[in-house]
């Protein structure tokens, strides 16, 4: 048997013993053999409970997603399992044996350059577990007098990143919509004013409930002043147009005791951003991590839709 094979066999009894033990602590009449294929991990539950913790202790010790890659030694030693086992059960909720990272290179979006390490997909390239509605096109005229086209696309497995978003926005011959004025963000905003856009925190947890929404058009160049420095719209429109979240404590719209006024750069790293920031569906903006909602990568957080923006009709001949 190859290196590769044992690798795979590993995985599967690590996976089926790690399942055994969740399930009771003893082998049932009914016990899965070394022939048979181990359950799928979906979700960082399963992951969770295929290790026996809960997923607050394996989210703690894999460390925040804007932090890059997880030290699985170092993430096993605080969980007190095997690193090997947590490694090859995070690959496999990741997708497989093959990660989708890539050495760093040049994405262009929309004439701007951005040096990255996540894989793009075309609409025909998406993977079958990137499961999206793309909703009827929807017409605006601007406070300019122009007409703009917008298109909300609902990712339901909330698996892709700000980057991914604005790469299919580009292909689709958009862009990710760009706010220029209280008319068109209040326009956009009731296109997705629903709670399946958004995805919300655990009240009783360090976010107190709050909800990020769908990805919009804005983003900090590398080297801006933190945190509301050089914030810029992918369509090339001046930056003048602001609706950041601010602080309300008022214990109903926002339940976070912290000062949650946006953009805040509170993961240390928040170059992008997206309707939300509070704990309902608002228009209002928040900036945050860019590798959130990474097709193929770990982590419980998901974004669930995004808006493109059309200068021209798209569905027009």
């Amino acid at each position: 048997m190859n290196n590769s094979m044992k690798k795979i066999s590993m995985v599967f009894l690590l996976l089926i013993a790690a399942a055994t033990i969740y399930a009771g602590g003893a082998k049932e009449a009914n016990e899965t053999t070394a022939n048979e294929a181990p359950a799928a991990m979906t979700s960082i539950d399963d992951v969770a409970a295929a290790l026996g913790v809960t997923t607050q202790e394996l989210t703690g010790a894999l460390g925040k997603p804007s932090l890059g890659a997880p030290n699985f030694a170092e993430a096993a030693e605080k969980l007190d399992v095997d690193a090997e086992k947590l490694e090859k059960l995070m690959m496999q909720l990741m997708g497989g044996e093959d990660s989708v990272e890539l050495d760093p290179y040049i994405v262009t979006l929309n004439g701007v350059d951005f040096e990255l390490t996540y894989k793009m997909f075309s609409w025909d390239e998406l993977p079958a577990d990137v499961e999206y509605e793309r909703q009827p096109i929807q017409e605006f005229t601007i406070p300019e007098g122009d007409v703009r086209w917008y298109e909300v696309v609902y990712v339901s497995t909330g698996n892709l990143n700000w980057y991914q978003a604005a790469y299919l926005a580009q292909d689709a011959g958009g862009y990710l919509a760009c706010m220029t004025s209280e008319e068109e963000n209040s326009f956009v905003f009731e296109l997705v004013n629903d709670r399946k856009y958004f995805s919300f925190f655990d009240e009783n947890g360090q976010h107190y409930g709050i909800g990020i929404g769908p990805f919009l058009g804005g983003y900090q160049p590398e080297g801006s002043v933190e945190p509301a420095g050089g914030w810029t719209w992918l369509s090339g429109e001046a930056w003048e147009y602001t609706n950041w979240a601010q602080n309300l404590d008022d214990g109903v719209i926002d339940k976070d005791p912290r000062d949650n006024t946006q953009p805040n750069n509170s993961a240390d790293g928040q170059p992008i951003m997206g309707f939300g920031e509070l704990n309902v569906p608002v228009p209002t903006w928040g900036d945050y991590t860019d590798s959130v909602g990474t097709y193929g990568t770990r982590g419980p957080t998901k974004r669930y839709g995004f808006i493109i923006e059309y200068e021209s009709d798209p569905t027009a001949n």
